[in-house]
């Protein structure tokens, strides 16, 4: 009975602090990670500063959490490659990421994301969070071209994750961008960083 008990009040815990998260996400998208305030973000969540503090006790911290969130998802995204074997690697890995850029792109996501790197920029444990995160990212797939027997898997990796940042930036400059058009002439490319032979520095 004590078992179930707990297990009923860290659920509950789990689920209060995830509907923290969330609105802590729209505040901080919404007026930016100083602009955003804790009463703000309590009243939208339906609940009390005091009671907010009790799951997160400081605002420098809520912050923290929502960016581990946030690059957590980011990583779950590996998921799919992670299960290939070298074979399907090397066929599927270009259009899996042609799809991941064209279905996980949406502003919402992307001005969060550009908070994240702006705070890194005078937060040290904001900063030490994004490196972490990017350091597991990067080895992550590095492992998967490797896994492939793709050649210089380093290389490809930083060449496809500058892509991936440089895609956001447009769609917030050029919001009129034709999306479709973009990314159909962006495949080849993508496809050859991914899988291209002699993909070298000389």
């Amino acid at each position: 009975m004590t078992v179930m008990t707990g297990s009923k009040t860290a659920a509950k815990r789990e689920t209060r602090m995830s509907e923290i998260l969330d609105c802590a996400e729209n505040n901080f998208v919404e007026k930016g990670f100083h602009g955003a305030g804790i009463s703000g973000i309590a009243k939208e969540c339906g609940i009390s500063v005091g009671h907010l503090y009790h799951y997160f006790t400081s605002k420098d911290l809520l912050i923290e959490a929502v960016v581990e969130r946030e690059l957590m998802r980011q990583k779950e995204r590996l998921g799919d490659f992670c299960n290939l074997n070298a074979v399907e690697i090397r066929d599927q890995i270009a259009p899996l990421v042609i799809d991941i850029i064209m279905k996980h792109q949406d502003p919402f996501r992307t001005v969060l994301n550009f908070e994240i790197l702006a705070e890194a920029q005078r937060n040290p444990s904001v900063a030490a969070i994004l490196h972490r995160y990017d350091g597991e990212i990067r080895d992550q797939f590095c492992a998967v071209l490797e896994k492939a027997g793709i050649t210089t898997p380093f290389l490809r990796t930083e060449m496809l994750f500058t892509l991936f940042a440089g895609i956001p930036a447009r769609t917030l400059r050029h919001p009129e961008q034709e999306r479709p058009q973009f990314i159909e002439m962006m495949k080849p490319i993508i496809t050859k960083i991914l899988v291209g032979e002699n993909l070298s520095v000389k």
